[in-house]
């Protein structure tokens, strides 16, 4: 089911307020006054959509990993599919790097994963054939891969997204 227009506006204008704030304040100075002031939203807006401040980072993971879905279903057509998907994962992780940089400052990274922590089985079965039965692969991906793009990022995305894409493939097909 859709958002309303105006729902949709307000959680964006939220979002964006939290982003702006982070890059200058840290993560627990914060407070929903903040946000809401600089949304230029009246408080019950903030409780109509969020019940906490993490809620806010938790839903942009989620359409970050719904991003993510729909490139992957246009990557699994042609060539190699794993190599596509990989390279579908770090283009969209590359587009919202600036969301990662603030929370990784802040030490909140986490968040992002607990959002797709919850469907990320999906994402394994479409790009590596992992079935969710099989918790400990299913663990091993999901760890190997968000903390390879955290470091990535925290290096300043010093390798190109190609780069990433090759590094990455290798390791989880064991190429050397």
């Amino acid at each position: 089911m859709k958002e309303n227009i105006q729902v949709t506006r307000s959680k964006e204008w939220l979002y964006n307020a939290l982003i702006y704030l982070l890059k200058k304040n840290a993560f627990r100075k914060i407070s929903i006054e903040d946000i809401t002031k600089r949304a230029g939203v009246a408080r019950p807006t903030f409780y109509r959509n969020f019940g906490s401040k993490e809620d806010i980072l938790i839903d942009q993971g989620r359409k970050i990993y719904e991003r993510l879905m729909i490139d992957l279903e246009s990557g699994m057509k042609e060539g190699n599919v794993t190599y596509n998907s990989i390279n579908k994962m770090i283009q969209v992780f590359d587009e919202y790097s600036e969301l990662f940089e603030v929370l990784i400052k802040n030490n909140l990274e986490y968040l992002i994963f607990q959002s797709f922590e919850v469907e990320i089985s999906h994402l394994l079965k479409k790009i590596f054939g992992v079935d969710k039965e099989d918790k400990y692969k299913t663990k091993f991906f999901e760890g190997a891969l968000f903390s390879i793009v955290v470091e990535w990022i925290k290096n300043s995305k010093a390798e190109s997204v190609e780069e990433m894409t090759e590094i990455i493939y290798n390791l989880v097909t064991f190429n050397k």
